[in-house]
């Protein structure tokens, strides 16, 4: 067996990494970390069909919706987001917020690979409908609006 380690890549300004993916989990999870800069909204409303994903807040106030609910999770707590249940989280905050998060099985990482190679290419705004069939590759459908900060940031 390899020691396997990994840290923040702080030279990207992505707001979510990979930590370890499948291939170092012999494809049973992956496991990344997430900023977000105050005011910033997250991921569209949408629904895993393949995955469970679970957020542990580090640092800052994540507002997740789930289902009809929406809550504030705060420094030290745990969120499970099951399967089949729409999701979204934003943080709409003042303050950054850092999680870590645990998607489980593993696959779900190429999507975001493959997210962030279109979301570099574009010199304007993305357009919704590639990053649905992007998403729809791996079992994801988009089914609303992320959540968006009101008021000045």
């Amino acid at each position: 067996m390899t020691i396997f380690r990994t840290s923040w890549d702080s030279s990207s300004d992505a707001p979510w990494q990979t930590l370890a993916s499948g291939d170092r989990t012999g494809g049973l999870m992956v496991f990344g970390e997430a900023r977000l800069a105050p005011r910033s909204s997250g991921p569209s409303l949408h629904v895993h069909t393949r995955e469970d994903e679970s957020v542990y807040v580090i640092d800052g106030l994540l507002t997740i919706a789930l289902g009809d609910e929406r809550i504030e999770a705060s420094p030290g707590e745990f969120v499970w987001l099951p399967r089949e249940v729409p999701h979204t989280f934003a943080n709409l905050s003042a303050d950054p917020v850092r999680v870590v998060g645990a998607i489980v099985p593993a696959g779900l990482e190429g999507m975001f690979a493959e997210q962030a190679a279109y979301f570099a290419s574009l010199s304007g705004p993305p357009d919704e409908t590639e990053i649905g069939a992007i998403g729809a590759k791996y079992g994801v459908t988009i089914v609303g609006p992320p959540l968006v900060a009101e008021g000045p940031a």
